[in-house]
């Protein structure tokens, strides 16, 4: 049976899910796209990288339960990823699926992506080559040089640019002097925006459960067959959280307790980020994701239906 919000959200062309890790963004975007007709555009950094599924949560065949899921395999690892990438790829895949008449649905943790795409960031046609290694690291005084060039070159701030983040900071000093500095370019599409939301308790909790489920055989087994095709561990360690602590409990050099502790710990940084970097965006939507699913996906429905009636023609 078609529902008012079913009926309401065809008013809209994108919805994105966001949230920290362990929200429950993911089972509510494939619910949102079973129950409303959409395809899944995956905006998760890690998720991205084809190599990996374990140690990032790259949704199964069985979780996605039939829906089409774009940009799971988008990068490589070892391989360059920017943002700038992510919004060539991904934004030709949302007008593919708005042409074949569905909701494009994107899902994912990572922030700058999503608001790169759904605000039209512009990244220049051709990107610039990478700046030369910097000497004797990326100190303070260095990232403050940076800062500075870069609002010299722009004659002022970047919008939205995390000023913190000296490899952030150094991709956008890139683009500046390559004359190709990122600009608003707005897609056109009417746009929803929610964010799952937790408690720190309930988030922590969640975050402990997975990590738990997490550091098993499957994930084991994912690690020693990447090693067995040659990849090194140091590329391994910084693909994603989870395969630093899986390769120290495997190797020996810690017991799977302290692997659990020191995974447990770095999702729970993580999740904060996140956190931090969402409740700074205008616009968003947010839904408790604290009872049950079924409360959650009436709430994220009926946000959609009163969405789209006010933006309907």
């Amino acid at each position: 049976m078609t529902t008012a919000a079913d009926a309401g959200a065809r008013g809209l062309q994108v919805v994105a899910v966001m949230g920290a890790t362990a929200t429950g963004k993911t089972a509510l975007a494939v619910e949102l796209a079973r129950r409303l007709g959409g395809e899944l555009v995956n905006a998760d950094s890690r998720q991205a990288i084809a190599e990996l599924s374990v140690g990032t949560c790259k949704p199964t065949e069985r979780e996605l339960r039939g829906v089409a899921c774009h940009g799971l395999d988008w990068a490589h690892l070892g391989a360059p990823f920017t943002v700038a990438d992510f919004c060539a790829q991904a934004t030709p895949c949302v007008e593919q699926i708005l042409g074949r008449g569905q909701l494009a649905i994107v899902v994912g943790g990572s922030g700058l992506y999503v608001r790169s795409l759904l605000r039209g960031f512009d990244f220049g046609v051709v990107g610039p080559p990478p700046l030369a290694p910097p000497r004797g690291g990326r100190g303070g005084g260095s990232l403050a040089r940076d800062l500075a060039d870069l609002d010299r070159l722009r004659s002022g701030p970047v919008p939205g640019l995390d000023r913190r983040n000296p490899r952030r900071v150094r991709r956008a000093l890139e683009l500046a002097r390559a004359g190709a500095v990122a600009g608003l370019r707005d897609p056109g599409w009417r746009v929803s925006e929610l964010a799952c939301g937790l408690g720190p308790g309930p988030l922590r909790a969640r975050i402990e459960a997975r990590a738990e489920r997490l550091l098993g055989p499957p994930l084991m087994a994912e690690v020693l067959s990447l090693r067995a095709e040659g990849r090194r561990a140091e590329e391994l360690s910084g693909a994603a959280i989870g395969y630093a602590e899986a390769l120290d409990w495997i190797e020996g050099r810690c017991s799977r307790a302290e692997a659990l502790r020191r995974l447990v710990q770095r999702t729970w940084q993580y999740a904060r980020a996140q956190l931090t970097w969402l409740r700074r965006e205008p616009g968003l939507v947010w839904l408790d994701a604290g009872g049950s699913y079924q409360e959650l996906l009436g709430r994220a429905l009926q946000s959609l239906d009163q969405q789209a009636a006010a933006v309907a023609p």
